[in-house]
């Protein structure tokens, strides 16, 4: 995360992201905030949100001025987060016009405390959400889901849009939207040698007869080993094996050195230890645009129920997250 000096009103203030993101203005000791306000700070601006950070602002001074005059010079109206300690100096600042400079408000309070009918009243209809503080770092993650979940229905990014013919990175990061699991496709090339990539373009086909997919990019140095293969295995990665993953996405010798394996009926690599694996023989290969859509015809599987999934999203690795 980078700094940048942006407008302050005469409060001193950091902030991160890109300012042509969502403005997020976080309010008082950052301490107070989360038991890992840093952590909190990227995963906002992940999101795409820009975060701005009011540290010095005390609710024993009179801040309310500086704060009213920071929020009508920002360029969009933010949405705030303060922690329970400083609301009552936050509230004056969002008195009666209190709409036209926030689009909502988020208290971070000890315990499940809730804000007063009285500071409701003086806050002239702002969206306000209470969260309990964070300390142990799954309760981080749960504060950073609730924090987030409220910001999209109250201040949502505006939309991107794709039409035919501009940017096709737009489009990417489009379909980047669609979250998904991490895989290995492997077969055995000519020389009856291992094979191996990362996909996450994986999606089951049919039941009857039991069809699977993988989408493979022609630009790809194994293209030519897929289409010739009579089979292949799809395995799908658990939350451990993101390594698995980044070792098979990169172009090295032999990518196969480090990684347990085993065979089952065809010969195709299994990895061992995998989330799911499925052995299949290749039943048809579709030419689609710049891909090959590989089906195959699943002869034997094997899972791990009680394992998490590695999930991809958005260009980067993820995990579940159980509210």
């Amino acid at each position: 995360m980078t700094a940048s000096p942006p407008p302050n009103g005469g409060l001193d203030v950091e902030s991160w992201g890109d300012p042509e993101d969502p403005i997020v203005l976080l309010i008082g000791a950052p301490e107070r905030l989360s038991g890992d306000w840093r952590r909190s700070v990227r995963a906002l601006v992940e999101a795409g949100r820009h975060v701005m950070l009011t540290a010095d602002f005390d609710a024993a001074d009179d801040s309310s001025a500086a704060l009213r005059r920071l929020l009508t010079e920002l360029p969009s109206r933010p949405a705030m987060v303060c922690s329970d300690t400083t609301l009552e100096a936050v509230a004056p600042a969002l008195a009666v016009t209190g709409p036209a400079l926030a689009s909502c408000l988020v208290v971070v309070a000890e315990g499940q405390g809730a804000v007063s009918l009285e500071l409701e009243t003086q806050l002239a209809g702002v969206p306000i959400q209470t969260i309990a503080r964070a300390e142990a770092p799954d309760a981080v993650e749960a504060e950073n889901a609730a924090l987030l979940g409220f910001l999209e229905r109250h201040a949502p990014r505006d939309a991107l849009h794709y039409q035919a013919g501009s940017d096709p990175r737009t489009l990417r990061d489009a379909l980047g939207c669609f979250a998904t699991g991490v895989t290995v496709v492997t077969t055995l090339d000519e020389a009856g040698q291992p094979v191996g990539l990362t996909a996450n373009s994986f999606s089951s086909v049919s039941l009857d007869p039991p069809l699977i997919l993988f989408c493979l990019a022609r630009s790809s140095t194994n293209v030519d080993r897929f289409r010739q293969a009579e089979h292949f295995a799809i395995n799908v990665l658990h939350i451990g094996q993101q390594p698995t993953s980044g070792v098979f996405a990169r172009s090295q010798a032999d990518r196969f050195q480090d990684v347990a394996w085993e065979t089952w009926d065809t010969g195709a690599p299994i990895l061992s230890g995998a989330l799911a694996s499925f052995e299949c023989g290749t039943e048809q290969i579709v030419e689609a645009g710049d891909h090959l859509v590989i089906i195959g015809r699943v002869r034997r599987a094997r899972f791990e129920p009680r394992r998490d999934p590695l999930l991809y999203f958005r260009g980067k690795y993820r995990r579940l997250h159980f509210s």
